[in-house]
């Protein structure tokens, strides 16, 4: 079923998570149709791989980062860069993405994995504490945040959901999409879709990079603000972008 819930109060003196450790699962590979080897692609001094990378890490729900990548030749440069990054990375199958995010989880152990792709060089930081949350205190077993621009937005979902998504699903299309199983059964898991803070719902901007238009936006549009140590927010760049 699918449900939007407010957090409740926690109990007096109850200050950690419930449900921990929180890791964000970054997917990244080279081959892309129309913008091949966009992950590496750079902007202003930092890859796109390492701009989403600095974000994860910048949400403080998050306890680890692994950027999970596929055993074709063509994604040893993926590695190469997490490995500069100081980042952890697993290697997986091309197609069954499925598979992979099951394979990672049995060896990284997350109570909530957060799900990010390495082609979104602006993620929204704080929606990562809002949609752990839900998961956290609201027993859902899947979150995300509508409204948020196309590229901005993340996924979380228990460690849990994702295994019995990788047992049950049969589908290329399941298999191929980590949570598009659990979204189309919602009679098999408690999922919730939270709004976007209003300072930050703007779905028509286009965050994301799959063509080369789209890289040049992003270029023109965090060339406008430069980040030092850390990664602005996300309602900085909206500003220019609206």
């Amino acid at each position: 079923m699918s449900d939007t819930i407010q957090k409740p109060e926690p109990e007096p003196n109850t200050f950690a998570r419930r449900l921990k450790p929180v890791v964000a699962f970054l997917q990244a590979r080279m081959g892309s149709t129309r913008l091949p080897g966009k992950v590496l692609m750079n902007i202003h001094g930092q890859s796109i791989l390492e701009r989403a990378i600095r974000r994860l890490r910048a949400a403080p729900m998050v306890d680890r980062v692994v950027v999970l990548t596929t055993g074709l030749s063509q994604d040893d440069a993926v590695v190469e860069e997490t490995q500069k990054l100081c980042t952890e990375v697993y290697r997986g199958p091309v197609d069954d993405v499925l598979t992979r995010f099951y394979e990672a989880t049995a060896k990284f152990r997350p109570a909530i994995i957060i799900r990010a792709t390495a082609d979104n060089p602006l993620i929204e930081i704080g929606s990562i504490e809002r949609i752990v949350d839900a998961i956290d205190w609201g027993g859902f077993d899947f979150c995300m945040e509508k409204g948020l621009s196309y590229g901005a937005a993340t996924e979380a979902f228990t460690a849990e959901a994702l295994t019995r998504a990788h047992k049950n699903a049969r589908d290329h299309r399941h298999r191929e999409h980590v949570t598009l199983y659990i979204k189309e059964h919602p009679e098999e898991f408690r999922v919730s879709y939270l709004t976007a803070p209003e300072s930050l719902k703007y779905p028509e901007v286009r965050l994301t990079v799959d063509t080369p238009e789209d890289f040049a936006f992003m270029e023109e549009l965090i060339g406008k603000i430069p980040e030092r140590r850390n990664p602005i927010p996300l309602s900085e760049f909206l500003k220019l972008a609206k």
